[in-house]
């Protein structure tokens, strides 16, 4: 598959004779079983979540800008960092931490924990080049690429440009990348964004070194391995960002108001979930394994919908998506033919091409409005000639010009459905087709995109306070009263 500079796709003849011959090895002859399972295993990996948490972000650019903080127990803080005014902490350095100082805290408390911490504000303007380095490096992996302020980042698999053999080295050549500017990486690699995040939490327990691998069916063992607590370490609405990133967060998707297309998703709510964990203490439940063999309606009776959703997370399912930061302008799909191709093979790519457009823009959780079909006819050479001069004015070069016909059609909504896109794509054809007309090649395209996906985090828990095990209690003698 070809991509050009646009970054529109480009697939070589969907569905012609090359398409149907047999997978290639790598020195151009037939694949050999081996080769054949790595090529049906490279297409299950490509279908992972990859999560990318930069450790002590903050902190380490301060260190690299000031080495003599090495080792000290610092933190950075919003406005001026100072702790005798409110603010909160952004980060805090490996010692602070061993403090009990923690990101989110506030500054007041950080500082009655640990008098003798160094508090210090956020330098945006240094953190801005390294930011747009990482991000480069994200890219660079995949086209479905999701930022998480401020450094880290969700990496769709499936839109990798270059070929996944094993998502353990395609995270060790990315750890080596961040590395590479003095930053270090957890990263973790499963099918959902949720349990990606968990892996990486825990890809520097028991001796990893950073990276962590959950195999699809294998998430319920892991998920089943992990307390609770770890869901209070989940990204949420930041509580150290500026304003300004905040603003720009919202604004990388589109939202239309209802709830059919969706941009950026809702985060984390930080306080339901400790809330929920707190709960389930209360009760002795400390583990997603005590959670699994739960009722899910129960769940979902007394937290709300984020009861159901933990209930699923403990089973190891996880839906959640990678949305990516800003939809690309189009979406294109070509097919050129070996051969002046008939009307009836050109409706065939057409439905090809069609599905191939809806595929793609489900796959990125896309969805678009405009339509265009561009249509090169197989008739003779036009007498359109450019002409090029020599240095001298006179007549060096003569070339031919090919003219395409087509157009395009705005539809009523937005839109990834195939039956859709084939519909209009081939009311287009039946307009700009002349009987007899032969085409060479023809092209597809999908404007005027949007990012449309619903929340991908789970909806906040029921405002209300924590029920006591008394008012449980109680509440169950009402149900079996009543049910008598």
């Amino acid at each position: 598959m070809e991509h050009d500079q646009s970054g529109t796709l480009k697939p070589s003849i969907l569905g012609d004779a090359a398409a149907q011959r047999p997978p290639r090895g790598p020195m151009g002859g037939p694949a050999s079983s081996t080769e054949r399972g790595a090529i049906s295993e490279q297409a299950l990996l490509r279908q992972g979540i990859m999560h990318v948490r930069i450790r002590h972000f903050y902190c380490t650019l301060e260190e690299m800008a000031n080495p003599a903080l090495h080792g000290l127990p610092f933190v950075v803080g919003t406005g001026t960092g100072r702790p005798n005014e409110p603010g909160r902490v952004i980060d805090a350095s490996p010692a602070a931490v061993r403090l009990g100082i923690v990101p989110g805290m506030p500054l007041r408390r950080a500082y009655r924990l640990a008098p003798r911490t160094l508090f210090l504000p956020a330098s945006y303007e240094r953190y801005q080049p390294v930011l747009q380095r990482l991000r480069e490096r994200y890219r660079a992996y995949s086209h479905i690429v999701e930022s998480v302020p401020l450094a880290d980042a969700f990496i769709d698999l499936s839109g990798s440009p270059q070929p996944v053999t094993s998502p353990i080295l395609l995270a060790q050549q990315l750890s080596s990348d961040i590395a590479a500017l003095g930053l270090t990486a957890l990263i973790g690699i499963a099918n959902g964004k949720t349990i990606a995040e968990l892996a990486a939490l825990m890809s520097r327990k028991g001796g990893r070194q950073g990276i962590l691998y959950i195999p699809p069916g294998r998430e319920a063992s892991f998920v089943q391995s992990l307390p609770l607590s770890l869901l209070l370490q989940l990204h949420g609405s930041e509580p150290g960002l500026p304003g300004g990133h905040e603003s720009e967060r919202e604004g990388a998707g589109l939202r239309t108001g209802g709830s059919e297309l969706e941009g950026r998703g809702e985060r984390f709510d930080l306080e339901a979930l400790a809330e929920l964990v707190a709960h389930l203490r209360d009760f002795g439940i400390t583990t997603f394994a005590q959670v699994a063999p739960l009722s899910p309606e129960g769940l979902e009776r007394r937290l709300g919908r984020l009861g159901r959703w933990l209930h699923q997370l403990a089973q190891g399912e996880d839906h959640s998506l990678v949305i990516p930061d800003a939809p690309p302008l189009s979406q294109n799909a070509r097919i050129r033919f070996q051969h002046a191709a008939d009307a009836d093979e050109t409706c065939a790519a057409i439905h090809k091409l069609g599905g191939y457009l809806a595929g793609r823009l489900r796959e990125q959780r896309l969805k678009g409005r405009v339509v265009a079909l561009l249509l090169w006819p197989a008739r003779p050479r036009q007498e359109t000639r450019h002409l090029l001069s020599d240095e001298q004015g006179e007549e060096a070069m003569l070339r031919e010009g090919e003219g395409a016909i087509g157009g395009q059609i705005t539809l009523e909504r937005h839109t990834d459905e195939a039956d859709i896109l084939i519909h209009h794509l081939l009311m287009l054809f039946a307009h700009y087709h002349r009987s007899g007309t032969r085409y060479l090649q023809i092209l597809a395209r999908i404007g005027d995109i949007i990012t449309a996906a619903t929340p991908y985090y789970p909806p906040a828990a029921r405002a209300r306070g924590r029920p006591t095990r008394r008012l449980d209690l109680t509440t169950r003698r009402l149900n079996g009263e009543r049910q008598a």
